[in-house]
């Protein structure tokens, strides 16, 4: 079971990370599509992998704090995560548009890829805190976190606009959202019932 929650987390905050790139795809390319894939899933998953263990450790100083509500801050971080996937997965548009038509460099150029990294490991970051609260281990899903992101990143950058075609983002950012509320309401009915 802990495998298939790890794996559901790993895919959910990849999501973010995977519109990123399968929208910035349709920018106008300057570098060859293997290299626009290879850096997506570098600054992806190296940004994912960093983010849950920087949010596990800054939780861990104030657990003392919150130690008798932990599973409560678990679910509502996890539940704040996925509920934000699930209404951002119907919002708006399908996938934002974020190629400036004015680039002079591509969008997953290594100076252009900074800031998208840091915006879509944010949750990734709220995720490690619910784990700290949670006392569960970080180390392997900080790890799935980031290969997942990496490839699923990968796969975005070289599907592009025909993978749009055949699912639209915004039900692949709900199935993600759900999968993370649903962990957290795990965490929280165990916590109660069987702590």
């Amino acid at each position: 079971m802990y495998v298939i929650e790890v794996l559901l987390i790993s895919l959910g905050v990849a999501i973010d990370a995977f519109a990123v790139s399968t929208s910035g795809s349709l920018c106008k390319p300057f570098l060859p599509r293997r290299i626009r894939a290879l850096n997506a899933a570098l600054f992806f998953g190296i940004f994912q992998f960093i983010m849950p263990v920087a949010g596990f450790f800054i939780a861990n100083l104030a657990m003392d704090l919150v130690r008798c509500i932990d599973h409560y801050v678990a679910f509502a971080l996890l539940a704040f995560v996925g509920g934000k996937m699930v209404w951002e997965a119907f919002k708006g548009d399908d996938a934002p548009d974020i190629c400036d038509p004015n680039a002079k460099s591509d969008f997953f150029a290594v100076k252009n890829l900074f800031l998208p990294a840091i915006a879509t490991s944010m949750d990734a970051m709220a995720v490690g805190a619910g784990f700290a609260f949670s006392g569960r281990p970080l180390w392997i899903p900080a790890a799935s976190m980031g290969i997942i992101t990496g490839i699923i990143s990968a796969f975005g950058v070289m599907l592009g606009s025909r993978l749009r075609d055949i699912i639209p983002q915004k039900y692949l950012t709900f199935a993600g959202g759900c999968a993370i509320i649903l962990i957290g309401v795990k965490i929280l009915i165990t916590d109660l019932f069987f702590g």
